[in-house]
């Protein structure tokens, strides 16, 4: 019999495993795979499409565990974990950003019923898809038509773009890149920066992070509104990654080149001096950014690097497990943030990084306002898991993983790429090997990508999905309904899934991302009585895509 999971809009359980844990890394920040993403410090638990998560690695062999968070988006105060054969725990009331509550689930039962696209149900709208184009070669036709395109290509619709501490951008390539994205249907041109002129900085140079002064906060507020406004951006970063100083080669570092650091408070000041004239000029504002999901919501480093397992970088010296900052003087940027009235009041998009362990947070129940979430920079980093270089199915997958996280766990209305060819770092930050080598990271994408498009809304599955499957699902008001399926285990799993809540197409066409197979379309799937039958071959991507015959 194959095993299943509890799938509702409310987690009530996880599964961990007892690791030991290496010197210099905090066990809590230790990750096991996509079946955790939580806070564990902060006790937090995640609530989205039965994405499970734990209060810190605990648990370990048998027995129950606690009682689950809050519904809707985050739960706070979820026991430690559970042991691969524990029995699930109790769900949790509804949270205060407004997540549907679910009635108690009995230790070790499982709801009845297939999975259940519940389209009635809705959770965040979608943005887009998209790349950043900074620092990267300029784009042949044949590469905007692969990235751009909505039929013969990923059908991206976000770019992002970097200035210099000039003014300009950081590549002249990027004003020939972003003509052919917009020509071929990319709505949002967004931007970010590395570092000031390094006399505006307190180590007097770009690299190796340092601090913006004080004293050029009106005048380098005035350079990023004058970069934005001229090339039109729909929004503005005033610093990416302001958690990360680059540090040489070494592990975990990966070398050295333009970055700044902030503080949580040094961030508020800043976000209240630039915030406000980026909007007066019709710029969205985009912040924080940091590198990973941990910082935006704690002052944790991820961990662990390999093969060494070592937490990522502290540049702030807030130490792992982190102690040693004061408040306001480490991460945690989106509760500072959102403590400042003033500084939340200006902030657009929540921004953030997906790096290092790839893991998402859930947003935090002790911070009601929400605002949206675009996830700006991803991809697979040296020293990391899935650094590669690889071009397999595996790791296809675990990008697919990563995606899926970012929409479930985190809410993201917006997922972006780092480079499409690599760069010469020799790593899977580019969808590209070096040398153009393609990969199936590349078509996991576009298993989104393509077919979720700006618009469309996140809408809840309930019901009860095979273990090593993972489904998330969508609607837009053209009537189309996609289901994206990962199948992540070793074996062809067959299951059934209904679609309630509003009309239900009369076939779906399943299109197909595996070892053999490139974003392939399949047979069309028929709809009987509002359910389908889901064929999924072992470490697969499939997404089912259909419009309601009531819309045609």
């Amino acid at each position: 019999m194959q095993k299943t999971r509890a799938v509702h809009p409310i987690v009530v359980a996880t599964m961990t495993l007892v690791l030991s844990v290496p010197a210099g890394c905090d066990p809590s920040t230790l990750r096991t795979g996509s079946n955790q993403a939580s806070d564990g410090a902060a006790g937090m638990v995640a609530a989205d499409a039965g994405f499970p998560s734990a209060g810190g690695i605990a648990g370990g062999g048998t027995g129950p565990v606690g009682t689950g968070g809050s519904t809707g988006v985050v739960g706070v105060g979820g026991a430690g974990g559970e042991g691969r054969d524990s029995s699930i725990g109790t769900g949790g009331a509804t949270s205060a950003n407004g997540g549907a509550t679910s009635a108690p689930i009995d230790a070790g039962t499982v709801p009845p019923g297939p999975a259940t696209v519940q389209l009635a149900q809705t959770r965040q709208d979608i943005a887009g898809f998209g790349i950043n184009l900074s620092w990267a070669p300029g784009m042949s036709d044949a590469d905007a038509d692969a990235l751009f395109d909505p039929t013969k290509g990923l059908g991206l619709t976000i770019v992002r773009v970097s200035m210099s501490s000039s003014g300009g951008f950081v590549s002249n390539n990027i004003a020939q890149d972003i003509a052919k994205a917009k020509a071929r249907g990319v709505q949002h041109v967004i931007g970010t920066l590395a570092s000031p002129p390094a006399k505006c900085k307190d180590n007097n140079k770009e690299e190796g992070g340092g601090h913006l002064l004080a004293s050029c906060y009106e005048s380098w507020s005035d350079v990023i509104v004058k970069f934005a406004s001229e090339q039109g951006l729909y929004g503005m970063s005033p610093q990416n990654e302001p958690d990360f100083a680059s540090c040489g080669t070494g592990e975990p570092c990966t070398g050295d080149y333009p970055t700044t650091l902030y503080t949580a408070d040094e961030m508020v000041a800043f976000i209240k001096v630039v915030g406000p004239k980026l909007r007066a000029a019709g710029i969205k504002v985009i912040a924080p950014e940091p590198s990973g999901w941990l910082r935006l919501w704690s002052n944790q480093s991820a961990c662990c690097s390999e093969p060494s397992m070592m937490p990522s970088p502290d540049p702030l010296g807030c130490g792992s497990p982190p102690t040693l900052c004061a408040p306001g003087q480490g991460y945690d940027y989106g509760h500072f943030l959102y403590q400042d009235k003033d500084a939340w009041q200006v902030l657009d998009i929540i921004g953030v990084h997906q790096y290092d362990t790839h893991e998402v947070v859930p947003w935090p129940a002790d911070v009601p306002t929400g605002k949206p979430l675009w996830q700006t920079e991803a991809g697979g980093v040296k020293w990391w898991p899935e650094h590669g270089p690889s071009r397999d199915i595996s790791n296809g997958v675990a990008v697919a993983r990563w995606i899926h996280d970012a929409l479930t766990i985190g809410d993201a209305s917006a997922w972006l790429w780092f480079w499409y060819k690599d760069g010469g770092s020799n790593d899977n930050l580019g969808l590209l090997l070096a040398g153009g080598t393609d990969t199936k990271r590349r078509y996991a994408l576009g298993n989104y990508s393509r077919f979720i498009r700006p618009g469309y809304l996140r809408v809840d599955i309930t019901g009860a999905v095979p273990e090593d499957v993972l489904l998330s699902a969508f609607t837009g008001g053209d009537g189309i309904v996609v289901v994206v399926a990962i199948n992540k285990g070793s074996a062809t799993t067959t299951m059934p899934i209904t679609i309630a809540g509003g009309a239900a197409p009369a076939s779906l066409v399943p299109w197909v991302t595996s070892a053999s197979d490139d974003l392939v379309a399949k047979t069309p799937v028929p709809v009987t009585s509002g359910s389908f039958i889901a064929s999924l071959a072992s470490m697969t991507v499939t997404t089912f895509v259909g419009m309601a015959s009531a819309v045609r």
